[in-house]
Formats: structure tokens, sequence, C-alpha cells
């Protein structure tokens, strides 16, 4: 798990007060800061706008760590209202909580660690108050370790992993349950980099578009395994009739003990090649307007370490979800749900956190070609003093070359300002795809929400 767990022994601090109690269990939860009002000794970043700040705690949440671990985001707001969040757009049904034992209480086990989700809390207590000996009393939930009989080794089982598996560290135990029975890992497109894109374990990315399912192979599975998926992103119901069996992140290391290790590499599904042959040419092609996998190409090659690729789902944001090639998981983002202004939010949180980060959303008209919501965020990261680069792509631009391209990704990396370029990229040519996996289904496009 990404969190610490709770300290139940340490002996009450007589001085300690409710706003204390509280920022130590944020900050195992993974909250390094709180935008709107200020709480606690948590790093303040002043949000005049409520929903800025609340959109703001979503990417912060929905970034997590560095390495990809889970974290969730914070806003304080008027009430007050505490927001915690790592789902972009999340709600969530306002719980109050009126002494302290509550408010740890509701956070012992809180949404939005491992998959995406979020938890409103309205603070009606004094936060300044002395804490005495409040503890938390719940306690998380938990499940039985389950293992799979050796005897399974010679059936056909796909193991399909959400952004949990990413989220809560656990790595290692999805790919040692690969390794063990020589079994492939289908991931989702919040899930890119458990393995790499070129791993002969890895099945490719799927929940894009309406066939991908199909061609992954799951129709002929003797057993789907799935883990750490999040319900926006990939509905359980999308996975059809075939049997499925749902396994918590931190058991698929279990899964397979007592088994011997295969030898046998997995036989790829046709979702793998049929994407790569239509992907390929577009990779290799020069010209522009780039084409979008071409472009997505130049954002794995230009990321530096530690850095992160986030992009508004819609034309742009399918083009990276399917093409960005990485080997690191948490290294590009794309939400489950349209939500105007993740893209700029996130790049501002990852400024703020001295983390380097290219940021792509669509040419939508409005201010400079972007929607209303963003051009708010730009104007706040000027008046933070804060240097946010976001890259739209679409019909307009006056790119001459595609090394202009990967120029323009190392001047948005250094930038010390806001900036916003136009970058002419081919994001509506999807018909080769849809020819091979079907419609696009992830989200609706910018367009088709207006």
């Amino acid at each position: 798990m990404p969190e610490r767990p709770i300290d139940r022994s340490t002996e009450p601090d007589s001085d300690r007060t409710v706003a204390d109690l509280l920022e130590v269990r944020l900050r195992q939860l993974g909250v390094a800061r709180v935008y709107g009002r200020a709480l606690a000794g948590l790093e303040h970043v002043l949000v005049p706008n409520s929903d800025l700040a609340v959109l703001l705690a979503d990417a912060d949440g929905r970034l997590g760590h560095h390495d990809g671990s889970g974290r969730l985001g914070a806003a304080l707001l008027d009430g007050p209202i505490l927001h915690l969040s790592s789902a972009p757009g999340g709600v969530a049904p306002l719980q109050t909580v009126t002494t302290a034992e509550e408010l740890l209480n509701a956070l012992v086990d809180p949404p939005g660690l491992l998959v995406p989700g979020t938890l409103a809390l309205h603070l009606d207590l004094d936060l300044a108050a002395p804490a005495g000996d409040a503890v938390a009393t719940a306690e998380p939930e938990r499940s039985a370790v389950m293992t799979l009989d050796p005897s399974m080794a010679s059936l056909d089982i796909v193991l399909v992993v959400g952004p949990g598996v990413v989220r809560s560290d656990a790595l290692d135990g999805a790919r040692a349950f690969a390794r063990s029975g020589g079994f492939g890992i289908l991931n989702t497109w919040g899930a890119k980099g458990v393995e790499r894109w070129d791993s002969p374990f890895h099945f490719g990315t799927a929940g894009l578009q309406e066939r991908d399912m199909e061609l992954a192979g799951l129709s002929e599975a003797d057993v789907v395994i799935v883990s750490g998926l999040d319900p926006a992103e990939t509905p359980l119901d999308r996975l059809g009739s075939w049997v499925v069996q749902e396994v918590p992140p931190a058991q698929l290391g279990a899964l397979t003990t007592g088994w011997t290790p295969s030898r046998e590499l997995p036989e790829r599904p046709p979702l793998y090649d049929q994407i790569a042959k239509v992907v390929t040419p577009l990779y290799e092609s020069d010209g522009v307007p780039l084409t979008g996998a071409r472009a997505a190409l130049h954002l794995s090659g230009a990321l530096p370490d530690r850095g992160v690729a986030v992009a508004d789902p819609g034309a742009a944001g399918f083009w990276i979800a399917r093409t960005f090639p990485t080997s690191i998981p948490g290294s590009v983002c794309v939400p489950a749900t349209y939500t105007p202004g993740f893209a700029a939010a996130a790049a501002l949180v990852c400024s703020i956190e001295g983390r380097p980060c290219l940021a792509v959303s669509d040419q939508v008209g409005g201010i400079e070609g972007i929607d209303d919501v963003s051009a708010e965020l730009l104007e706040l990261a000027e008046s933070l003093g804060r240097p946010v680069a976001l890259q739209l792509w679409g019909p307009e631009g006056s790119l001459d070359s595609s090394g202009a391209h990967v120029e323009l990704l190392a001047e948005s990396l250094a930038t010390t300002t806001v900036r916003i370029d136009e970058v002419p990229v081919d994001v509506a040519s999807t018909e080769a795809l849809e020819g091979v996996a079907g419609a696009l289904i992830a989200w609706p496009t910018a367009d088709d929400e207006s």
C-alpha cells in the first residue's frame, strides 16, 4: 500500500490539536499540500476559486507520486469542507464529522488511494481544540489471501490490470504472476507501463475502443483475472460474460505460490499486432501536420526522469493513451472522465512540486484555443509565479518540421513563464485504428461535451 499504517502505539500529546491530528493523518495519505484555505502545517496554495481548488486537488491526487504510487489531493473550502480526491471531476456525498474520533475513522481507509475516488467531509468541529487521546477505532477492510492451484497453470489465463495496481505499488506481484504461469498482462490506459511496451508479457492497452477486449483474447481465455480496475475507466460489464476473478493488487504475487515457474512466453493476442501494424507507419511519418502517434512518440522521448505527460481526455488524449510508449508506470496520465482543465491543473501541480511535465489538450476555441477553465488555471499559475506550458494539438500551428516539435518540447520543459503553443497534429484521423478495434468508447471528445 502507498500509505504508512496508522500508528496506534504513540502516547497522546496533550498539546496537540485536532488540526495537528488531521495533518499527521493527511500526510500518511500522501497529502503534501492543500488548495483553497490553509490547513495546519501543510503547504498552502491560495486558490480563491473553490472550483479550481477542487480541480487542483483532483489532479494532485490523480498524478500520484513520481513513481505512480497513490496519494490523495486535498482542498479545504468554506464550510469548512475537506475535499480529498484522486478522481478528476469526482463527487461524493458530504459526510459530517463532529468529533476527532469520527474524523480519524473517516480517514482510516478513504477512497482514492488504490483506484481514483473522492471523499468530502464537513468538518463540524473546532480544529483548534485539543485532540486529547482521540484515536481511530475503525479498521481497514481486509480480505483473505487467495492462491491458485498449480493445476491451473495449464489454463489460458489473462491478467487485466488498472491504475490500482500502479497506485498500490503492486507491480512486482503482477509481473511475478505473469512470469510464474507464462501469462500475458493487458493494461488499461490508466496502468500504462506495468510491463514495458515491448515486453513479451505486454498484451496491449485496452478499454479505448469497443473491440479491445475481444482482440485481446478475453473471449478465448479460460479465466480472466482483473485487478485494480477503475470502474470509470473499465466497467466490469465491459468484460462481457467471460469467467472473471477479481483479485486485490496486493495479493497478485501470492496467486502462484507453490507453482513451478513457467519457461514459456505467452503468445500475444491480435490486439497487439493489429494495432502495431496501423501505428508503426504513423510513428515513422515525419511530415507536418504530425500524426497523433508521432506526436505521442515525441512526448515519450522528451520526457526526463521523474517526469509525467498529462492530457485532457479527447482527441489528443486518445492518441497519447493509445500510442504513448512507456516502460515507466506513472509517466503518463489521461483521466477516465472528461473534466475541462485537467491538463492545465496537473501541469500547475507539477510546477508547484518541481516535477517535469508535458501537458497536452485539444484546440477547442475560446481564449487562445483553450477552454475557459484551462484559461483560468493558467492565469492562476501566472499570479502564483509558477511556469506552466500547455500544448494544444489540432489543425492550427506553425511548425515546419517534425524536429521542430522536439525542440518545442525541450523549450516547454525549460520554460520560466506561462505559455500556450498550438501544434499541428492530425488528431482526427482515427479511421485506420477504428477499422481494427472499432469505435472510440473511452470518453467523449470536448466537442461532444459542448
